[in-house]
């Protein structure tokens, strides 16, 4: 408890020392989505077309086949794993992280029934912070089936007051992908994620997204959580970072973090608290 406390005490800390920026950061962002957009389709009217004849090549179409063959036999242990020979691959999903005392995410197969399910949805929201001009919430949910995958969707509000003007501007972001941890210790998980990032308010446009999470579960009732996530709209980048510690009880608990956004050039820097629960 005192070391999430500590972990509190600094990142209250490091907001405070953070220097304000000029107004206008979440419409800085749409502007360059807006203008990348726009410069797309006037390099596409631009474009001539030309046509080259396409002939039925076997020798490069064997050659492709040699380095696709290739690519899947050594990156497909890397990626899922050897299940004949990685037994923590078989673990099993816990009711909740500490539930026990001890396990995680995960718990050795063989494990009291109990202390196990075959389906969990977890469920966090977190309020972001800068300043009295820049905050938002983080939606989070987590959807498992079964112990081998989970789907995961974010929504993200950002929300920014121009008070001089009594206006303000925001900006949201939608978050589908599918997540596998191919390290499932009963102390420590590791995987990556692979879906789709969209952004509403005008922009309306979405974009490949893949990233890399992990769980460490330090003690009894303290855990520490990051998530790495990039993805590319119209030719901006659109990346993510969060780190948080989490205070478990039970089937819920208490989180405090820091969470970084860029969204085309400016970057977001936010702490953040909240909260889940697992049903």
């Amino acid at each position: 408890m005192k070391t999430f406390v500590r972990i509190g005490l600094f990142l209250v800390l490091f907001s405070s020392s953070l220097n304000c920026f000029p107004q206008g950061k979440i419409d800085k962002s749409k502007d360059d989505l807006k203008k990348s957009s726009k410069s797309n389709d006037r390099q596409s009217k631009n474009s001539t077309s030309f046509s080259t004849s396409r002939s039925d090549d076997s020798f490069e179409f064997f050659i492709f086949r040699m380095f696709a063959q290739a690519f899947v036999f050594v990156t497909y242990n890397t990626l899922i794993g050897n299940y004949e020979k990685e037994n923590h691959l078989y673990n099993n999903l816990t009711y909740a992280p500490f539930y026990d005392h001890f396990s995680g995410n995960y718990i050795g197969k063989g494990s009291d029934s109990t202390l196990t399910r075959n389906f969990r949805f977890d469920l966090d929201n977190k309020f972001l912070y800068y300043n009295d001009k820049l905050f938002g919430n983080h939606l989070k949910a987590k959807i498992r089936p079964f112990k081998y995958f989970y789907f995961q969707t974010d929504f993200v509000q950002l929300l920014e007051l121009d008070k001089d003007n009594r206006d303000y501007s925001n900006i949201s972001l939608f978050d589908l992908n599918f997540c596998y941890d191919r390290i499932r210790l009963e102390r420590f998980n590791l995987g990556w994620v692979l879906g789709v990032k969209y952004i509403g308010n005008d922009i309306k446009k979405a974009g490949f997204n893949y990233g890399l999470n992990t769980d460490i579960f330090i003690s009894h009732s303290l855990s520490l959580y990051s998530s790495m996530k990039w993805s590319l709209i119209n030719n901006v980048d659109v990346n993510d970072f969060e780190i948080e510690g989490k205070f478990h009880r039970k089937n819920h608990f208490f989180s405090i973090g820091y969470e970084h956004f860029k969204i085309g050039s400016p970057n977001y820097d936010l702490i953040s608290f909240g909260g889940g629960i697992y049903f």
